[in-house]
């Protein structure tokens, strides 16, 4: 199994540009955005069935000196006192406004014959059917000087959900079966004209169970990337309240904010027995709650995609014995699927993943992260019961202990070995 990623060095003109795994573009695939460390210069790659894209917001810019001038200044509290309005607020976007009307915006013309640009708005998007050529163009125009990295398994971009790593189904180690699912109901996300020829619909709901680690939340995450979406995580406490009434309105509140959604959108419903279990006989103004809030529950999914079919519902549990069979019949969840604990070759899959994601992001300039001893296959047979998150926090431990040795003594330990692998797999199934 190789587990190093092929890495190719490119220079010219003093700039490099290092591109890991290349990028294998299928005839009929669609467009999918590819790993960059060009932060903060508002571009975005893709790789599709043509060749590479790249779209660059020349008018993403942060706020210059003139926002300070409104800010807590004295036109903002003139602002304040005669809008009724944080005077902060406005006084930054009116800065904004004003540095984007009088910034000079970049020419759109590349040396490079083989890029094509055009002008989208604001926006400049270039496009090229070779990856190195494009990146270059991108580089030229952005002034980035520093060396680019370029990977599949980079991450692009946080996802709006506060943080979490952008990951696809590709990066989903072992679950094969769920995963085969979860790219046909992406499909049918970007095929909504061949949906509707046929009178097909895609499902509403997806409800996910299995142990705790196994993966459930992080398929959520996977499909909002896939379909080119953003992820709403829903939690207990936007749901749950203790006084008589307000659950009911969140729940409703929920609902109407998805149906006025007009991108793709994963609303996730993450431990769903703990937001809405058993419905039935009401004894106490709790159990009263309960069941007034899976009554509304049950009626918004049942119109949910006609409505608004940018959204879909997946809800995860640990426990699927808790939640009423009512709440997730066909109609509000047409696929329930199991996520079971990961077998040898699957956690053979999970960890070439886990630590391949880490060569591509670590390995720079010489840098050695993990020896040439480590053995996948060896480390999966080690760990039977462990999970995706138990191979995690075990990848952390040794990370971390490599770290601080460095930081205490002032030089570089050897890489992390078979033997540190193993060691912290033992702790972490104590």
């Amino acid at each position: 199994m190789q587990l190093r990623p092929e890495i190719e060095l490119i220079e010219v003109s003093g700039r490099s540009l290092r591109i890991i795994d290349a990028h294998l573009i299928t005839a009929d695939g669609p467009a999918r955005p590819i790993g960059h460390d060009l932060p903060d210069r508002g571009v975005e790659l893709t790789a599709g069935p043509s060749g590479y894209t790249a779209r660059w917001s020349r008018g993403s810019v942060s706020l210059p000196g003139i926002a300070r001038a409104f800010v807590g200044g004295a036109a903002g509290g003139a602002l304040f006192r005669l809008l009724g309005l944080p005077g902060a607020v406005l006084g930054a976007v009116i800065a904004v406004g004003l540095a984007r009307t009088a910034r000079e915006r970049p020419a759109a013309a590349v040396p490079d014959p083989t890029v094509s640009v055009v002008e989208d708005g604001p926006d400049l998007v270039l496009h090229s059917a070779d990856l190195p050529a494009l990146v270059f163009a991108v580089m030229e125009l952005t002034g980035a000087t520093d060396p680019v990295t370029v990977s599949p398994a980079a991450a692009a971009a946080e996802l709006p959900d506060g943080g979490s790593e952008s990951v696809r189904l590709d990066d989903v180690g072992g679950l094969e079966d769920v995963v085969a699912q979860f790219r046909d109901v992406a499909v049918s996300f970007r095929h909504p004209e061949v949906m509707a020829r046929w009178g097909a619909t895609r499902p509403q709901g997806i409800l996910l169970y299995g142990p705790p680690g196994t993966g459930k939340t992080m398929l959520a995450r996977a499909l909002a990337n896939e379909i080119g979406g953003e992820l709403r995580e829903i939690r207990t406490p936007e749901i749950l309240d203790k006084w008589v009434g307000n659950s009911e309105k969140n729940i409703q509140r929920i609902f109407a904010d998805a149906r006025r959604l007009r991108h793709p959108t994963v609303l996730l419903f993450d431990e769903f027995d703990s937001i809405i279990s058993y419905t039935g006989a009401a004894f106490d103004a709790a159990g009263q709650m309960i069941n007034a809030v899976a009554g509304i529950f049950k009626q918004e999914m049942n119109t949910l995609i006609e409505h608004n079919p940018n959204v879909i519902v997946v809800a995860t549990t640990n426990f699927p014995d808790r939640v009423d069979a009512s709440l997730i019949r066909s109609g509000r969840f047409d696929l329930k699927l199991s996520v079971p604990p990961p077998g040898p070759q699957a956690r053979a899959d999970i960890l070439t993943k886990l630590l391949r994601r880490l060569i591509s992001r670590h390995e720079v300039g010489g840098f050695r992260l993990f020896a040439d001893d480590v053995d996948v296959t060896a480390l999966a047979a080690a760990s039977t019961g462990m999970t995706g998150a138990d191979f995690k926090e075990a990848l952390r431990r040794a990370q971390l202990d490599k770290a601080m040795h460095e930081a205490r003594h002032g030089t570089p330990p050897s890489p992390i070995t078979q033997a540190d692998l193993l060691a912290a797999i033992r702790a972490v199934r104590v």
